[in-house]
C-alpha cells in the first residue's frame, strides 16, 4: 500500500513539472515575436534622396582647419533662440537643366524650399531661375532683349511677398516680374548697382556704387510712383581722410542697403572696410566693423542683434559679429579644395574661380546659405556642408573667369532660399 501511494505521488509531480514548462515556452514566443517586428519609422517622401543623386548626397564633413578656432567658442548666438520645426510640404517637382547640379543634399540638415538666383552661364541668354532641393528649375525669367547687357557687377533678385521677383539691372534700373514673366513695374535709373529691397511701405530701397563718384548718392528711395523721397550721400560724412581718395570700381563702391526696424539704414560702402548706420534724416549713427571687415558684401542684421556679412579676407569667408564689441560670434571658411574636387576641371584651373564670396543669408534653422562664384552652399553651424548646388561645365566658367571674356559676368551673384513650408 505504501508502494502504491509513492507511485501515485510520483506521477502527480512529474505531471505538474510538465505542465509548468510548457507555460514557459508559451510565454517567451510572443516576446520574441513582438522585438522581430518594430517597425523603423517611415521617412516622409521629402527626406529620402532620390535614387538619381550619386553618393555625394551625403554632405562632406569639413575638416577641422575649415572653420576657425574661435568659431568653436563662440559660435553660439548671444541670445539663443528656439530652432523652428519646419511643416514639410510635398517638394515642387520642375525641368532637370544640363547647366547645373546638385552634389550634395542632406535631406535631414536642410532647410527646405526652392532657391531663387540669377544665372549667367549663357551670357547671350542671361535669367533668373528658381530651383528646388534636387536642382531641378521650377520657374525662370530669361532677360528681354533690352536687358541682357545689364548684368554686372551683379544682379540681385528677391521673391517679394506677392509672389513677384524684384530685379537689379546695374546701370540700367529696376524691374518688379510676375510669375508670368510679365514686367509689372520698373524704376529706371542708371545710378543703380548690387541691391534693392521692397520696404514694407511699398516704397524700393535701393543702392548705388558701381563706378559712383564724390557727388552721387549712395543710396536711395523711391515710391511705387517713381518718386524720391529719401536719399544719402556718403560725401556729408566721408570727404575726408583717409576716405576722400580712395578709387575702385568707383569711390565708395556702395553693394547693400538694409533698412532695419528701427527705421535706421544700414550701407556697405565697400571700399571704406566699414559697414555704415544712418537715422531717417540721413545723420551717421555709428560705423560697425571698423578694423575687421575688408570689401564686405551682403551684410544683413540678425534678430540677435548681430550682423553676417561676407568678409572677403584671403580666403573669403561668412562672419558673424557683434556690432557693439566687434566680437566674432561665429565665422565659416568654405573647404575650398573639398569643394573644387567635385568640379569637372583641375584643383589648378578651379583656383581662380572660387572666390568671390558676395552674399550670406541666415535660414531659419540656424543654416547659413553661401554664395560664391561656382557654387551655392547651405552650411550648418558646426560647418557641415548639408547642400551644394554648383555649374556642370565648369570649364566655361573657368574661361569667362580668366579675362578671355571682359563682358558680362558668369558666376553666381546672390540667392534666396524660399520656404516650402506652413
Amino acid at each position: 500500500m505504501i508502494r502504491y501511494i509513492a507511485v501515485l505521488t510520483t506521477i502527480l509531480l512529474l505531471t505538474i513539472s510538465c505542465s509548468g514548462g510548457s507555460d514557459t515556452d508559451t510565454a517567451q514566443v510572443p516576446t520574441l515575436a513582438a522585438t522581430a517586428t518594430v517597425a523603423q519609422p517611415t521617412p516622409t517622401p521629402t527626406q529620402v534622396v532620390p535614387p538619381t543623386l550619386t553618393p555625394t548626397q551625403v554632405s562632406p564633413t569639413p575638416t577641422p582647419t575649415q572653420v576657425l578656432p574661435t568659431s568653436t567658442l563662440t559660435q553660439v548666438p548671444l541670445t539663443p533662440t528656439p530652432t523652428p520645426i519646419p511643416i514639410l510640404q510635398p517638394m515642387v517637382r520642375g525641368q532637370k537643366d544640363s547647366a547645373i547640379e546638385v552634389t550634395v543634399y542632406n535631406a535631414e540638415k536642410v532647410w527646405p524650399g526652392t532657391t531663387l538666383l540669377s544665372d549667367h552661364h549663357d551670357v547671350g541668354s542671361p535669367r533668373v531661375i528658381e530651383v528646388n532641393m534636387l536642382g531641378e528649375v521650377t520657374w525662370q525669367y530669361v532677360l528681354a532683349e533690352d536687358f541682357k547687357q545689364y548684368t554686372n557687377p551683379g544682379q540681385d533678385v528677391e521673391r517679394l511677398a506677392n509672389g513677384n521677383t524684384l530685379l537689379v539691372m546695374p546701370g540700367k534700373g529696376i524691374i518688379e516680374v510676375s510669375s508670368e514673366g510679365d514686367v509689372v513695374w520698373s524704376h529706371m535709373d542708371e545710378k543703380v548697382s548690387h541691391d534693392a529691397d521692397r520696404l514694407a511701405n511699398g516704397n524700393t530701397l535701393y543702392a548705388f556704387g558701381n563706378n559712383d563718384g564724390l557727388e552721387d548718392a549712395q543710396a536711395k528711395e523711391v515710391t511705387p510712383d517713381g518718386e524720391l523721397v529719401w536719399q544719402w550721400y556718403a560725401k556729408d560724412y566721408f570727404n575726408k581722410e583717409p576716405y576722400v581718395n580712395l578709387s575702385r570700381n568707383g569711390w565708395t563702391h556702395t553693394n547693400a542697403v538694409e533698412r532695419l526696424e528701427n527705421g535706421n539704414t544700414l550701407i556697405s560702402p565697400r571700399n571704406f572696410d566699414l559697414l555704415v548706420e544712418v537715422d531717417s534724416e540721413g545723420s551717421l549713427v555709428r560705423t560697425l566693423g571698423d578694423g575687421m571687415l575688408v570689401d564686405a558684401h551682403d551684410p544683413e542684421f540678425l534678430s540677435t542683434g548681430n550682423i553676417l556679412v561676407s568678409n572677403q579676407v584671403r580666403p573669403h569667408e561668412a562672419l558673424e559679429f557683434d556690432p557693439d564689441t566687434n566680437k566674432i560670434v561665429w565665422r565659416f571658411v568654405p573647404p575650398y579644395p573639398q569643394i573644387a574636387n567635385s568640379f569637372s576641371v583641375s584643383l589648378a584651373d578651379s583656383k581662380p574661380v572660387m572666390m568671390p564670396i558676395r552674399d550670406v543669408d541666415r535660414l531659419p534653422n540656424g543654416n547659413v546659405l553661401i554664395t560664391g562664384y561656382p557654387f551655392i552652399i547651405e552650411v550648418t553651424r558646426d560647418g557641415e556642408i548639408v547642400w551644394q548646388l554648383q555649374y556642370a561645365d565648369m570649364e566655361s566658367v573657368v574661361e569667362g573667369r580668366s579675362g578671355s571674356n571682359k563682358g558680362p559676368s558668369y558666376g553666381f551673384y546672390k540667392a534666396q532660399r524660399i520656404s516650402v513650408t506652413q
